[in-house]
């Protein structure tokens, strides 16, 4: 008697879980924004106050498309906040507007394609950001959540981040590469043939190197440097919170 007690209550459970997901499902909102902008070389695109995934793939030719996906507990809530896709002098701006509500979570999926040339700035996403092989400046800043980028970009910063930060580099432009005061873990995949220097000052964590021949040397308190293959353009790594990992490049 007392088994079928508990099978019974389990049961209801079970269906009072199950009638529960079907009503956050039904009422959950959502709607979907799609446009396609042509930019001029070397425009910048901007992306910002994004609560959810950015996923920024690079592509050949002079069209962005932009794809914009948002889900909220009601109508009311995603009419609290508003999409930005603006586009000014041959810049594009992506960016969330709370129209002056209170307690609202509206989650944003952002997808965009766009031409490999333009220069990028990231800033204030809450969530994981996914670059992909851009060949003009990067900006990637005040972001909290996973950051991977399929390339360092020309003359890059990236500052401020929380997050683990994965970095691919093929290549590295003669400017260098800049990383300051992020919070999270920082892991550089290293192709065989690049030949670059690594410094690093004010690490509060730790390094490591999983290069053949390649070791960090401690410079000071909390300085270390590397040289990589015959050495070249610098990536500053500065004030940094957690590990630095130099790792073989793979795809």
């Amino acid at each position: 008697m007392k088994n079928l007690s508990i099978n019974q209550a389990f049961a209801l459970l079970s269906l009072v879980l199950v009638a529960s997901s079907a009503w956050a499902t039904v009422h959950q909102e959502g709607d979907e924004l799609n446009r396609n902008f042509t930019l001029p070389a070397k425009a910048r695109v901007d992306v910002s106050a994004i609560s959810g995934s950015v996923d920024i793939k690079a592509i050949d030719g002079n069209t962005a498309i932009v794809q914009v996906v948002r889900t909220a507990r009601s109508r009311a809530e995603l009419d609290c906040n508003k999409v930005v896709l603006e586009q000014t002098s041959g810049n594009l701006r992506i960016q969330s507007e709370n129209l002056g509500c209170n307690n609202i979570e509206v989650k944003y999926r952002v997808l965009l394609s766009v031409p490999r040339t333009v220069d990028l700035d990231v800033h204030g996403v809450s969530g994981p950001v996914n670059i992909g092989e851009i060949d003009g400046r990067l900006r990637i800043s005040g972001n909290s959540g996973n950051i991977n980028l399929a390339r360092s970009g020309r003359d890059s910063i990236i500052s401020g981040n929380m997050g683990t930060t994965t970095i691919k580099l093929q290549q590295l432009d003669a400017r260098g590469l800049d990383l300051s005061g992020n919070m999270g873990a920082i892991k550089l995949y290293i192709a065989d043939e690049l030949n670059v220097v690594v410094k690093v000052s004010g690490l509060s964590g730790s390094v490591s190197s999983e290069l053949p021949n390649v070791k960090f040397n401690k410079t000071g308190a909390a300085d270390y440097a590397a040289r990589i293959g015959f050495g070249g353009p610098t990536i500053h790594v500065d004030n940094s919170s957690g590990s630095i990992s130099l790792i073989p490049y793979r795809d």
